[in-house]
């Protein structure tokens, strides 16, 4: 009634006492309804606008936190199509793998058992087939050879890592952890008799514990100690590195894993040469700085002498060095990077590299209550690349990885496990080595699916 009354007076003001009054307020009301309508739908078209810009259609990255890469332009998405499966009878961890040269997948891991067999800290297995349908057995659980009794006198603890086929030659990295960390060595002579044993926590007191368990937990990277090689399939072992072995790389290249192209590092591409191509992170197991490269020959890799490491690429020439310590990272995500792994997809000519790392980068100097949080939870990133130098984009992120319930590391993308168009294929993976149920703990198969840009 009020509005009503206003708006006579406006209509007299405007108006004087002449003019037919029913007409403008018709035309009154008729013109506010219009203007009300073209300003919701103006807010509709705002806010479809808006709801679009903020959707997955645009496949933009969500990042929990900063990352310098920027997204991929060629892989518009990565998604897992099935759920995680771990193969019945498997129990251990971080598999490295490479292509045989009679088609099988052969996987070098470290600390558990496998089908009831040996419990050791070096095992070899082999994967025949494909994921879902594919099976696994022990090769050797190297119960003849205790790498670990023939550490030097250092507070090395020692693993196998890097594992490669070179026609019909496998060869694995004997790679230690350093234990020496400041303030943390107890007793120098009991802790180098712990570090030759498989589980070196009987008999310690609490505060002993407590250090033990942040030098195992951090598990800084000590160095590749010599390569061993098989002639018969991993059965047999040569070129054992014992206590008088001269360090073969330094602690830049302790988490090796080697590049695989096809069965025997068959069909690697031609730009490349005849050369093996070697990754790995610095600092700690899975919390350091950087992605280093090293490269040899094919014909060459016992000797240590023909590695050398990358420098720079630039004009689609690669540089190289044979200073380790000259070595220029081609990846970095400070406090982020776990041991890295790198693959080829030929179909897509793409370079895929996985990066895990801890949710909480592992500190030296972490105090109690931080080395508590460690090995909670794990995030993954994916990038691809043109060369395996770079420049690297990211096209996958995930935190934590496997869900709130595990932390997994070390994922793999098998190339012999891939489709014909490279847009599909499994990962390998392990994880929970700290979590009291081991769901993780074992070989852990995974599909997953790309989409490209058109």
């Amino acid at each position: 009634m009020l509005h009503l009354y206003w708006l006579k007076n406006k209509y007299t003001a405007i108006r004087g006492t002449s003019g037919n009054y029913p007409s403008f307020c018709f035309y009154y009301f008729s013109r506010t309804l219009l203007i009300k309508k073209m300003v919701q739908r103006i807010f509709y078209y705002l806010s479809i606008s808006f709801l679009l810009s903020c959707s997955p259609s645009d496949n933009k990255l969500v990042l929990h936190r900063k990352i310098s890469y920027p997204q991929s332009k060629f892989i518009k998405s990565f998604s897992f199509t099935g759920e995680p499966v771990r193969y019945p009878g498997s129990g251990s961890d971080m598999h490295w793998y490479t292509w045989g040269i009679d088609d099988h997948i052969y996987i070098v891991d470290d600390d558990g058992q496998n089908f009831n067999g040996y419990t050791n800290y070096a095992h070899v297995l082999r994967i025949k087939g494909i994921p879902p349908h594919h099976t696994l057995e022990t090769v050797t659980d190297f119960e003849d050879y205790d790498f670990r009794a023939k550490i030097p006198y250092k507070l090395y603890r020692r693993y196998v890592d890097g594992i490669l086929a070179v026609d019909s030659v496998l060869y694995v990295c004997i790679y230690d952890y350093d234990w020496e960390i400041p303030g943390k060595v107890y007793d120098f002579d009991d802790m180098h008799r712990r570090a030759k044993l498989y589980s070196a926590w009987e008999g310690l007191t609490e505060t002993q514990i407590e250090n033990m368990s942040f030098v195992d937990g951090f598990s800084k990277n000590g160095g590749i100690a010599g390569i061993i090689a098989s002639f018969d399939f991993g059965k047999t072992w040569v070129n054992i590195p014992d206590t008088n072995t001269p360090q073969f790389l330094g602690p830049r290249f302790a988490g090796m894993s080697f590049l695989t192209w096809g069965p025997g590092y068959s069909n690697t591409p031609a730009e490349l040469g005849d050369y093996v191509y070697g990754i790995s992170n610095d600092g700690n197991w899975e919390s350091g700085d950087n992605v280093f490269m090293a490269r040899v020959h094919r014909d060459s890799i016992l000797n240590r002498e023909a590695w050398s490491f990358f420098v720079s690429y630039n004009n689609m020439k690669s540089e190289w060095t044979k200073l380790e310590d000259a070595a220029q990272p081609i990846f970095t995500d400070s406090g982020h990077v776990g041991h890295p792994t790198m693959m080829y997809n030929p179909a897509l000519d793409r370079y895929i590299m996985m990066i895990y790392s801890d949710t909480i980068p592992h500190r030296i100097d972490a105090s109690r209550e931080e080395r508590a949080k460690w090995d909670k939870a794990s995030e993954l990133q994916i990038y691809e690349a043109p060369t395996p130098f770079g420049p690297w984009s990211i096209f996958y992120n995930e935190v934590p990885w496997g869900g709130k319930n595990h932390s997994c590391y070390l994922g793999q993308m098998p190339a012999k496990w891939l489709n014909n168009s490279g847009t599909a294929g499994y990962i390998m993976f392990a994880g929970d080595y700290a979590d009291a149920k081991h769901e993780y703990y074992g070989l852990i198969v995974q599909p997953y699916k790309l989409e490209l840009f058109k």
